[in-house]
């Protein structure tokens, strides 16, 4: 595996109108995680390595002195990420965004109509995928609390689909991060979860997620890339843009997710999608 400098590109989309709400500092949170190596009824290909990564990332952010939560493999059904606006059986309250950040590790796909879509392990509530439709992460009416969501999935974050993604972020959630096109699962990956949670606390986390996730040069894929997104939300498009700038323990205020900033990297070019715009 080689990590390449690429150039960073940052565009910003606007939803509506909003008001700032100032920053506050220094909060030891919770982080949240759920991963599945191998599926129920639902299917997936089995995945081995999969909560080893999402638990490298939780148990450095424990080591920080935050909190940790879990749910894996049989428990990953699909009440526990729904937010309870967007469905009567959803139990988000309690759940994944109840912690201050939260990470996903499960198969993912796209459509232009739910942009992501995470398989569960098994059937509940008559449903075998998330998509961001049913969720609101962050802490609007009290159903939340989440700054920072990771999505350990493929086509988490496809460029041409990005747009779904304010339907969760209604939630006011500061930050979405995923992939565009498939990304890939296994031992060589761990260490950079942890990297990723360690250095979240010195530097902003999206930017941190852009540099940790991106790879090039894979002999097994025909030397793809793996290109990650981060969409940070603001009430206007520089606080948009700034959210990238939010580390784990800053605690910015919430903002009316207004305007969404996409970072990405110029011409990735990943299995599963196409080539990144320049």
């Amino acid at each position: 595996m080689q990590k390449k400098i690429k150039k960073l590109i940052t565009l910003s989309c606007l939803f509506g109108i909003g008001a700032l709400v100032q920053p506050e500092f220094g909060h030891a949170g919770n982080a949240r995680s759920s991963a599945i190596t191998e599926w129920g009824d639902c299917g997936g290909g089995t995945r081995s390595s999969w909560d080893d990564m999402c638990m490298r990332w939780r148990q450095k952010m424990g080591s920080k002195g935050w909190g940790q939560w879990w749910r894996n493999f049989g428990n990953v059904t699909i009440e526990r990420y729904v937010d309870p606006d967007m469905a009567t059986w959803g139990n988000d309250k309690y759940n994944w965004d109840g912690g201050d950040a939260a990470l996903i590790c499960t198969h993912g796909s796209s459509s232009a109509n739910n942009g992501w879509s995470g398989s569960m392990h098994h059937r509940s509530n008559g449903e075998c995928s998330l998509d961001g439709s049913q969720m609101k992460i962050g802490r609007f009416n009290g159903n939340g609390n989440s700054r920072f969501m990771h999505l350990s999935s493929c086509n988490s974050g496809r460029y041409e689909h990005r747009l779904n993604w304010f339907t969760a972020a209604q939630g006011r959630v500061h930050e979405i991060m995923g992939f565009h096109g498939w990304m890939y699962i296994g031992s060589s990956y761990v260490n950079e979860y942890g990297y990723l949670a360690n250095n979240g606390f010195g530097k902003g986390v999206g930017r941190v997620w852009m540099d940790e996730m991106y790879h090039e040069d894979h002999w097994y894929n025909s030397w793809k890339n793996l290109c990650p997104m981060a969409f940070g939300f603001g009430n206007t498009s520089a606080s948009a843009q700034n959210a990238h700038n939010e580390k784990y323990n800053d605690n910015w205020g919430d903002r009316t997710p207004n305007w969404m900033s996409t970072r990405y990297y110029k011409g990735c070019s990943p299995d599963g999608a196409g080539s990144l715009p320049n």
